[in-house]
């Protein structure tokens, strides 16, 4: 998600509360392990009721050492089910009631969930305050290496649009839309709720996914189009297939302007850079294709190249800030101008890279990946339009200037009251002001002091081999502090233990007391 969306929620929010929030218990370390799942989806959009008429199958493979008994489900949409649910009691938090004080016909979620594993009948249970939290046991215990085939036919009742899943009247944006098994890895599992603050963690695998629609809409879609098939007068059914990616989102709108370019990454492989957009922002977004295809050839460059067919995005409602991603594509909100288009969409490209191949959690350690991506998407800007076009111009803050930005002031408000929290903080654990300053600014800071020290190209080399080693697996913490500690050469107990794992005050470099101290 980009910076801008919580510079409109916390600016009227100082001073901010702190609340706790249940965090997963840490097992001890195991040999390192992912699961697998393989989806086939089939959905039909009746969008006078908006209701998505479902059937969902997961070929799920246990790679882990364990015999497992049953596995956890995300029901994501049930998040908007209700007046109870975490999402609510989040929103709240924040001083949103929107979802609270909506009308029935607003609401929204999964019905019709008939669970079997391998042809089996199998039940269910929802965690009690969590009705987006399933555990399903199985009919026989799923031995190491073993597989089952878990399927359910599911009714969406999609709800308007308050957060990232939703319509606004006859535009669709699909996310988070279908049932999809929890994280098991060396951790243990991570079932977890939906939030608007705080965002997601799932396995990788594949996703073949046939949607069925009125003929006049346009979709944009994770993967590739690989059918298109006339079901009558007024049908059509689109067939997508992607691989080696966690999650699978489409949007919808009979509006769609569609506009189309190519990048030629470094190793000579091309890529299509997609723009779907509504006539409503035209005048900003004639552009927008060329902004992916310029975000796309900076992080390949930088990171590691891209490795999916296209990179699209898509312009839409969005009631969770200025953007959010998924793999392959991203929805923007409305943008002021076209530079800040550009940015927004460099952001939301860039977790590509953070977010849908370096799958971290994103719930536990949010600044692995609004951190990294804000410091490259930093990078971006200055390249594209010079220092002060940056959210940070970090060598300025070091030689101590006059000016303060918004950001500086804000980071100093907390840390000189003492109510500053380390970026190693679990998302819903933090507050709304100290999640922007925390996931998104404090990590993006502490890598361009790295940089200052090392230099770029030799930060950019340890992160080519962080890619690398972690592409298409979930690292942790301590994955990436071995590998910047060994590509560098250096001990970086200032960079991780000073500034990213914890929130001791810095004494060690004078000129950024100013921002950090």
């Amino acid at each position: 998600m980009n910076t801008h969306s919580f510079r409109k929620i916390w600016k009227p929010l100082l001073p901010v509360l702190l609340f706790p929030a249940f965090l997963l218990p840490a097992l001890s370390q195991t040999p390192y392990f992912q699961q697998e799942t393989h989806y086939r989806i089939s959905a039909v959009l009746d969008d006078e009721h908006h209701l998505l008429n479902s059937h969902i199958s997961i070929n799920y493979i246990n790679r882990s050492p364990d015999t497992l008994t049953g596995i956890w489900f995300h029901l994501w949409p049930n998040a908007f089910s209700g007046r109870q649910t975490a999402y609510v009691r989040q929103a709240l938090r924040m001083k949103n009631s929107r979802l609270y004080f909506a009308p029935e016909e607003d609401l929204g979620g999964l019905s019709g969930l008939d669970f079997r594993a391998d042809g089996q009948p199998v039940g269910f249970r929802t965690e009690p305050a969590d009705p987006d939290i399933a555990y399903l046991p199985l009919p026989r215990p799923l031995a190491p290496g073993d597989s089952v085939r878990i399927e359910t036919p599911f009714v969406l009742n999609i709800p308007a649009s308050f957060s990232r899943l939703g319509h606004v009247d006859q535009s669709y944006q699909m996310t988070q839309w279908y049932p999809k098994p929890a994280v098991y890895g060396r951790k243990g599992w991570h079932p977890m709720p939906y939030l608007d603050m705080g965002e997601f963690y799932s396995e990788f695998g594949s996703f073949d996914v046939r949607i069925t629609l009125p003929k006049d809409y346009v979709v944009a879609a994770t993967g590739v189009l690989t059918e298109e098939a006339t079901e009558n007068d007024t049908l059509k059914t689109l067939r997508y297939i992607a691989d080696g990616v966690h999650d699978f989102a489409w949007f919808a709108d009979k509006r769609f302007i569609v506009e189309h370019e190519e990048v030629v990454l470094p190793s000579g492989r091309t890529v299509d850079a997609w723009a779907y957009y509504t006539p409503e922002q035209a005048g900003l977004w004639k552009n927008a294709a060329g902004y992916v295809a310029r975000s796309v050839e900076f992080y390949s460059t930088h990171v590691g190249e891209y490795p999916w067919p296209h990179a699209t995005a898509v312009e839409g409602a969005l009631s969770a800030g200025a953007g959010m991603e998924y793999p392959m594509i991203t929805i923007i909100g409305n943008a002021a101008d076209a530079k800040s288009l550009d940015e927004v969409i460099a952001h939301e490209v860039g977790h590509n890279w953070f977010y849908g191949i370096l799958a971290s959690n994103e719930r536990d350690h949010p600044w692995m990946d609004e951190g990294l991506n804000s410091y490259y998407e930093n990078r971006y800007m200055r390249t594209r339009y010079g220092s002060g076009a940056a959210l940070l111009d970090i060598p300025a803050l070091l030689r101590g200037g006059s000016e303060m930005s918004a950001e500086e002031a804000a980071f100093l408000l907390q840390a000189r009251r003492r109510l500053d929290q380390a970026p190693d903080t679990h998302s819903d654990d933090f507050g709304a002001l100290n999640y922007y300053l925390g996931a998104y600014i404090k990590p993006a800071v502490a890598l361009r002091m790295l940089e200052e020290q090392i230099g770029v190209e030799a930060l950019d080399k340890a992160m080519q081999a962080y890619y690398r080693e972690w592409q298409f697996r979930h690292p942790y913490p301590d994955d990436f502090r071995a590998v910047m500690e060994r590509e560098t050469g250096r001990n970086l107990d200032w960079l991780f233990d000073g500034l990213l794992l914890s929130n001791k005050r810095v004494d060690y470099i004078p000129q950024a007391a100013r921002f950090c101290a």
